[in-house]
């Protein structure tokens, strides 16, 4: 991963001091996990340059660590994308150039560095690779006055399940050198929450240090807070009583819209709103048997397991990481034990198990789109064939719906997805299900629309109930 900040014109002769670096020098720093160079590639009086890369070490990123995916976890792109590594190096290797620090042993390069240097230089500065949606980018930077553009990579590593495009995207625009780092430092992670190391109540409040006015003011304070601080609901919370009240221009559903992996569920969401109407339908149906197919981390689990006193629920995952997830969210009390009413199983739902037979219902939320169409059939069998549960829901994307979202055709929503049903192909494949394994069904819409959304674009999501025939 690299950062490159480049300046031309009169105050190129001035980058070394406002970035303490000395331009003939090399800078070398290493840590635990990487490898931190900095140098200057060109110093002109009309152009200088100073990059900093960062080179993780795979092995030691994923030492001590329990990873499922075997070869993989050495082999993915993750330790190369300039999130949370390229946001520690700036603070490593330019931390007094970040915190605004001026000066020089002579005193005429002091005073004249200490006058310019609180002033915006126009500057110009590439950093890749990330992974996140170009919009994101654009949008972050965009509304600090800086004018974007991203060049997109496809990727194509074997084993590698998160094959999303990577990105390098350059920033051209005028602003204090301090202030510049400070938005790349904390906007880094953003693009990219999954931090490698842990932190704590401190971090929040660096966030609130470096922020200063201009996070302050952001269209999308809350959504940079809750993926900068993404896993700790206390310390968002936190950081957003630092902050004060909620400034921003755009509505919550504008953001999720705009923003794709935002990595926290807000109230309300389309996300939301179909385990809204899930919980309130297996609740109607006086349910007390229910399978989660394609569990997740159970945030779905948490709402079903409280119908009732006698729930007895079961949650299918094939991903053991969001397994254990799902049973740290479960396990309760001073004991940390698992809910007796709760059962969490790994294994896939494309294989029939005896032991999910005779359910009163089964869910299969945001699930079958990750499957390929030609295994369609193979889940077919296993639910309706060998579970055969007495009610089953099935919510799945409406493609239809895609152009209300500005997605192109052809475009969907996540990169896993197999494929997206519009609303006629939903209904094909309703019909034939319910036909061959003697269910009835009925096809209608969940999660809302988008603002603006016309009639024919439907809901975000297809909402299908199969309900079991008298044998």
């Amino acid at each position: 991963m690299f950062l490159s900040i480049s300046v031309t014109g009169e105050y190129a002769p001035d980058f070394g001091f406002v970035l303490y670096k000395h331009p003939d020098r090399f800078f070398e720093k290493a840590t635990g996990k990487s490898r931190i160079i900095g140098m200057f590639p060109e110093n002109t009086p009309q152009r200088s340059e100073f990059v900093l890369s960062v080179e993780v070490d795979p092995v030691e990123r994923v030492r001590g660590v329990n990873w499922d995916r075997g070869i993989a976890s050495y082999v993915e792109p993750m330790p190369f994308l300039a999130a949370s590594h390229m946001s520690n190096a700036i603070s490593s290797a330019l931390g007094s150039a970040l915190n605004g620090t001026l000066g020089s042993k002579d005193p005429v390069v002091d005073a004249r560095v200490k006058a310019i240097g609180v002033q915006p230089w126009p500057l110009s500065i590439t950093v890749g690779p990330v992974r996140c949606g170009p919009r994101m980018i654009e949008y972050l930077f965009g509304e600090l006055g800086w004018e974007v553009s991203v060049e997109s990579h496809a990727l194509d590593v074997p084993g590698v399940v998160d094959d999303r495009p990577l990105h390098i995207f350059r920033l051209t625009g005028n602003s204090v050198v301090s202030t510049a780092l400070a938005q790349l430092y904390v906007l880094l992670p953003v693009l990219d929450p999954d931090r490698h190391y842990f932190y704590d109540e401190s971090e929040a409040r660096k966030l609130f240090e470096k922020g200063g006015e201009w996070l302050k003011g952001h269209s999308y304070r809350d959504l940079i807070i809750n993926r900068y601080l993404s896993r700790s609901k206390e310390l968002r919370e936190f950081a957003r009583s630092l902050f004060g009240p909620v400034r921003e221009i755009k509505t919550e559903e504008e953001l999720v819209r705009e923003l794709e992996n935002t990595d926290f569920e807000l109230e309300d969401s389309p996300h939301d709103k179909r385990h809204a109407r899930i919980v309130a339908d297996i609740s109607a149906w006086g349910a007390r048997s229910v399978v989660d197919l394609g569990c997740g981390e159970g945030k779905l689990l948490e709402r079903l397991v409280v119908i009732a006193p006698d729930m007895r629920v079961v949650g299918l995952e094939p991903s053991s990481r969001d397994l254990d997830r799902a049973r740290r969210r479960m396990t309760k009390g001073p004991g940390r034990l698992l809910d007796p009413r709760i059962t969490l199983l790994h294994g896939s739902t494309l294989y029939g198990d005896s032991r999910l037979a005779g359910f009163d219902a089964a869910v299969l939320s945001e699930v079958i789109e990750h499957v390929d169409p030609d295994r369609l059939s193979h889940l077919a069998r296993s639910v309706f064939g060998i579970m055969r549960p007495t009610r089953v829901i099935v919510t799945t994307p409406n493609r239809d719906h895609n152009e209300a979202l500005g997605l192109q055709p052809g475009e969907m929503r996540h990169y896993d997805h197999r494929f997206e049903w519009s609303s006629v192909e939903c209904r094909e494949w309703v019909e034939r299900t319910a036909s061959e394994y003697g269910y009835e069904a009925e096809v209608t819409g969940a999660g809302g629309r988008w603002e603006d959304s016309e009639e024919r674009h439907g809901e975000i999501s297809h909402y299908i109930v199969f309900t079991r025939k008298d044998d």
